[in-house]
Protein backbone atom coordinates (compact mmCIF):
# COMPACT_ATOMS: atom_id res chain seq x y z
CA UNK A 1 0.00 0.00 0.00
CA UNK A 2 1.42 3.44 -0.88
CA UNK A 3 1.97 6.04 1.78
CA UNK A 4 -0.68 8.63 2.55
CA UNK A 5 -0.48 12.18 3.83
CA UNK A 6 -3.18 12.75 6.40
CA UNK A 7 -4.20 15.56 8.73
CA UNK A 8 -5.68 15.99 12.17
CA UNK A 9 -7.61 18.94 13.58
CA UNK A 10 -5.67 19.70 16.73
CA UNK A 11 -7.27 21.68 19.53
CA UNK A 12 -3.94 21.74 21.35
CA UNK A 13 -1.99 23.24 18.45
CA UNK A 14 -4.95 25.27 17.18
CA UNK A 15 -4.28 24.07 13.64
CA UNK A 16 -4.89 21.47 10.99
CA UNK A 17 -1.77 19.33 11.36
CA UNK A 18 -0.45 17.11 8.56
CA UNK A 19 1.39 13.85 9.11
CA UNK A 20 2.34 10.86 6.96
CA UNK A 21 1.52 7.16 7.30
CA UNK A 22 3.34 4.30 5.56
CA UNK A 23 1.62 0.92 5.87
CA UNK A 24 3.23 -2.44 5.04
CA UNK A 25 1.73 -4.86 2.59
CA UNK A 26 -1.03 -6.99 4.09
CA UNK A 27 -4.09 -6.46 6.21
CA UNK A 28 -2.59 -5.90 9.69
CA UNK A 29 -2.90 -5.16 12.46
CA UNK A 30 0.64 -3.81 12.41
CA UNK A 31 3.15 -2.63 15.01
CA UNK A 32 3.89 1.06 14.51
CA UNK A 33 6.95 3.27 14.68
CA UNK A 34 6.46 7.01 15.26
CA UNK A 35 9.37 8.86 13.63
CA UNK A 36 10.22 12.42 14.71
CA UNK A 37 11.98 14.83 12.35
CA UNK A 38 14.66 17.33 13.31
CA UNK A 39 14.42 21.12 13.34
CA UNK A 40 13.35 22.10 9.86
CA UNK A 41 15.21 25.38 9.67
CA UNK A 42 17.65 27.28 11.83
CA UNK A 43 16.93 30.53 9.99
CA UNK A 44 14.33 33.22 10.33
CA UNK A 45 12.04 34.22 13.20
CA UNK A 46 10.92 31.53 15.60
CA UNK A 47 7.56 30.02 14.70
CA UNK A 48 6.26 26.98 16.60
CA UNK A 49 3.45 26.37 14.08
CA UNK A 50 3.06 22.91 12.51
CA UNK A 51 5.05 22.06 9.42
CA UNK A 52 3.16 22.70 6.21
CA UNK A 53 1.78 19.79 4.20
CA UNK A 54 4.38 20.50 1.50
CA UNK A 55 7.11 19.28 3.87
CA UNK A 56 5.64 15.79 3.73
CA UNK A 57 4.85 16.04 0.01
CA UNK A 58 8.53 16.73 -0.72
CA UNK A 59 9.71 13.58 1.04
CA UNK A 60 10.65 10.48 -1.00
CA UNK A 61 8.73 7.67 0.68
CA UNK A 62 10.06 4.76 -1.40
CA UNK A 63 12.69 3.82 1.16
CA UNK A 64 10.25 4.06 4.06
CA UNK A 65 7.80 1.92 2.12
CA UNK A 66 10.44 -0.78 1.61
CA UNK A 67 11.33 -0.62 5.33
CA UNK A 68 7.66 -1.01 6.26
CA UNK A 69 7.17 -3.92 3.84
CA UNK A 70 10.32 -5.77 4.92
CA UNK A 71 9.74 -5.33 8.66
CA UNK A 72 5.96 -5.57 8.72
CA UNK A 73 5.91 -2.34 10.73
CA UNK A 74 3.89 0.77 9.94
CA UNK A 75 5.79 4.06 10.03
CA UNK A 76 4.18 7.36 11.00
CA UNK A 77 6.11 10.52 10.19
CA UNK A 78 5.10 12.89 12.96
CA UNK A 79 4.78 16.66 12.65
CA UNK A 80 6.79 18.49 15.30
CA UNK A 81 7.02 21.90 13.68
CA UNK A 82 9.75 23.73 15.57
CA UNK A 83 8.33 22.94 18.98
CA UNK A 84 10.91 20.40 20.21
CA UNK A 85 8.08 17.92 20.96
CA UNK A 86 7.47 19.70 24.27
CA UNK A 87 4.57 21.52 25.90
CA UNK A 88 5.51 25.18 26.13
CA UNK A 89 4.37 27.11 29.20
CA UNK A 90 4.87 30.31 27.18
CA UNK A 91 3.23 29.64 23.80
CA UNK A 92 -0.34 28.40 23.98
CA UNK A 93 -0.35 26.81 20.52
CA UNK A 94 2.96 24.97 21.02
CA UNK A 95 1.80 21.88 22.94
CA UNK A 96 3.39 19.17 20.81
CA UNK A 97 3.97 16.64 23.58
CA UNK A 98 0.31 16.52 24.57
CA UNK A 99 -0.81 16.72 20.93
CA UNK A 100 1.11 13.59 19.99
CA UNK A 101 0.04 11.53 23.03
CA UNK A 102 -3.55 12.74 23.43
CA UNK A 103 -4.56 13.47 19.83
CA UNK A 104 -2.27 11.94 17.20
CA UNK A 105 -1.58 8.45 18.55
CA UNK A 106 -5.24 7.74 19.46
CA UNK A 107 -6.43 8.89 16.01
CA UNK A 108 -3.77 6.97 14.08
CA UNK A 109 -4.39 3.75 15.99
CA UNK A 110 -8.16 3.98 15.69
CA UNK A 111 -8.23 4.78 11.96
CA UNK A 112 -5.41 2.54 10.70
CA UNK A 113 -4.90 -1.19 11.37
CA UNK A 114 -2.43 -0.92 14.27
CA UNK A 115 -1.93 -3.35 17.14
CA UNK A 116 -2.22 -0.51 19.63
CA UNK A 117 -0.13 -1.99 22.44
CA UNK A 118 3.11 -0.98 24.11
CA UNK A 119 5.11 -3.97 22.84
CA UNK A 120 4.03 -3.09 19.29
CA UNK A 121 4.84 0.63 19.49
CA UNK A 122 8.18 2.42 19.11
CA UNK A 123 9.61 5.88 18.57
CA UNK A 124 12.64 7.19 16.66
CA UNK A 125 14.10 10.60 15.98
CA UNK A 126 16.95 12.66 14.57
CA UNK A 127 18.41 15.82 16.16
CA UNK A 128 15.45 17.70 17.70
CA UNK A 129 13.47 14.52 17.06
CA UNK A 130 15.98 12.52 19.07
CA UNK A 131 15.38 14.77 22.06
CA UNK A 132 11.67 14.30 21.48
CA UNK A 133 12.02 10.52 21.40
CA UNK A 134 13.92 10.46 24.71
CA UNK A 135 11.32 12.80 26.20
CA UNK A 136 8.50 10.41 25.23
CA UNK A 137 10.37 7.29 26.34
CA UNK A 138 10.89 8.83 29.78
CA UNK A 139 7.50 10.46 30.26
CA UNK A 140 5.40 7.65 28.84
CA UNK A 141 7.14 4.34 29.59
CA UNK A 142 3.73 2.65 29.36
CA UNK A 143 3.48 3.56 25.66
CA UNK A 144 6.78 2.57 24.02
CA UNK A 145 8.98 -0.53 24.03
CA UNK A 146 11.49 0.46 21.32
CA UNK A 147 13.50 3.67 20.87
CA UNK A 148 16.15 4.70 18.33
CA UNK A 149 17.84 8.10 18.14
CA UNK A 150 20.56 9.62 15.95
CA UNK A 151 22.53 12.84 16.57
CA UNK A 152 20.10 13.84 19.29
CA UNK A 153 20.17 17.41 20.50
CA UNK A 154 19.60 16.63 24.17
CA UNK A 155 19.08 20.14 25.51
CA UNK A 156 17.96 18.87 28.91
CA UNK A 157 21.34 17.37 29.80
CA UNK A 158 23.30 19.13 32.59
CA UNK A 159 24.91 22.32 31.37
CA UNK A 160 22.85 22.45 28.18
CA UNK A 161 19.66 24.14 29.30
CA UNK A 162 20.12 27.09 26.97
CA UNK A 163 19.98 26.47 23.25
CA UNK A 164 18.55 27.27 19.84
CA UNK A 165 14.83 28.03 20.11
CA UNK A 166 14.39 26.26 23.47
CA UNK A 167 14.50 29.62 25.23
CA UNK A 168 11.55 30.75 23.07
CA UNK A 169 9.49 27.85 24.39
CA UNK A 170 10.48 28.01 28.04
CA UNK A 171 12.92 29.75 30.35
CA UNK A 172 15.98 28.02 31.78
CA UNK A 173 14.16 27.57 35.08
CA UNK A 174 11.11 26.14 33.34
CA UNK A 175 13.31 23.73 31.38
CA UNK A 176 15.05 22.55 34.54
CA UNK A 177 11.67 22.05 36.21
CA UNK A 178 10.45 20.03 33.22
CA UNK A 179 13.60 17.86 33.22
CA UNK A 180 14.60 17.19 36.85
CA UNK A 181 17.82 15.36 37.72
CA UNK A 182 16.07 11.98 37.95
CA UNK A 183 14.29 12.36 34.60
CA UNK A 184 16.36 9.70 32.79
CA UNK A 185 15.60 7.04 35.40
CA UNK A 186 12.57 6.02 33.35
CA UNK A 187 14.96 4.65 30.72
CA UNK A 188 16.11 2.01 33.20
CA UNK A 189 13.73 -0.83 32.47
CA UNK A 190 13.94 -4.36 31.15
CA UNK A 191 11.22 -3.93 28.55
CA UNK A 192 13.00 -1.19 26.54
CA UNK A 193 15.12 -1.78 23.45
CA UNK A 194 17.19 1.35 22.86
CA UNK A 195 19.64 2.38 20.13
CA UNK A 196 21.77 5.55 20.30
CA UNK A 197 24.02 6.74 17.48
CA UNK A 198 25.80 10.04 16.91
CA UNK A 199 28.11 11.30 14.18
CA UNK A 200 31.74 11.28 15.26
CA UNK A 201 32.17 14.68 13.56
CA UNK A 202 28.99 16.23 14.94
CA UNK A 203 29.05 19.37 17.11
CA UNK A 204 31.02 19.00 20.32
CA UNK A 205 27.90 19.70 22.37
CA UNK A 206 25.87 16.98 20.70
CA UNK A 207 28.69 14.45 20.99
CA UNK A 208 29.07 15.30 24.68
CA UNK A 209 25.33 14.99 25.36
CA UNK A 210 25.05 11.59 23.69
CA UNK A 211 28.19 10.30 25.39
CA UNK A 212 26.77 11.42 28.74
CA UNK A 213 23.54 9.57 28.03
CA UNK A 214 25.51 6.45 27.07
CA UNK A 215 27.62 6.74 30.23
CA UNK A 216 24.51 7.09 32.39
CA UNK A 217 22.96 3.96 30.88
CA UNK A 218 26.19 2.00 31.41
CA UNK A 219 26.35 3.09 35.04
CA UNK A 220 22.78 1.87 35.51
CA UNK A 221 23.50 -1.44 33.72
CA UNK A 222 20.79 -0.68 31.19
CA UNK A 223 21.17 -2.73 28.01
CA UNK A 224 21.38 -0.54 24.92
CA UNK A 225 23.25 -0.14 21.63
CA UNK A 226 25.60 2.82 21.23
CA UNK A 227 27.78 3.79 18.27
CA UNK A 228 29.62 6.86 17.03
CA UNK A 229 29.12 6.72 13.28
CA UNK A 230 31.14 8.24 10.42
CA UNK A 231 30.09 11.75 9.45
CA UNK A 232 28.44 14.64 11.21
CA UNK A 233 24.85 15.70 11.83
CA UNK A 234 23.33 14.54 8.55
CA UNK A 235 20.29 12.23 8.50
CA UNK A 236 21.40 9.90 5.68
CA UNK A 237 22.42 7.15 6.12
CA UNK A 238 22.63 6.66 9.88
CA UNK A 239 19.43 8.47 10.87
CA UNK A 240 17.56 6.28 8.41
CA UNK A 241 19.38 3.24 9.82
CA UNK A 242 17.84 4.08 13.19
CA UNK A 243 14.40 3.83 11.59
CA UNK A 244 15.32 0.50 9.99
CA UNK A 245 16.58 -0.91 13.29
CA UNK A 246 13.52 0.19 15.26
CA UNK A 247 11.09 -1.09 12.64
CA UNK A 248 12.86 -4.46 12.58
CA UNK A 249 12.74 -4.72 16.39
CA UNK A 250 9.00 -4.06 16.38
CA UNK A 251 8.41 -6.48 13.54
CA UNK A 252 10.40 -9.20 15.29
CA UNK A 253 8.48 -8.64 18.53
CA UNK A 254 5.18 -8.85 16.68
CA UNK A 255 6.17 -12.19 15.15
CA UNK A 256 7.79 -13.56 18.31
CA UNK A 257 11.29 -13.79 16.78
Amino acid sequence: MPHSIESISSELLQAEVPFAVVLPEGDGPFPVLYDLHGLLSDEGPFDPSPTGREYFERQPFRKLQSIADESGTAIVRVNGGRGWYLDSPRIEKSQYQSHIVDELIPQVESVFPMVGKKDARGISGHSMGGMGAVNFLCRYPELFSVGAIHCSSLRFMPGDHVGSFIEDLMSDDELRAAFPDDFLQELIRNDLKLRITVGESDKERILRENRELHRFLLQCNQLHYYEETPGGHEYIPHGLNAVIWAAQQLGDQAHGT
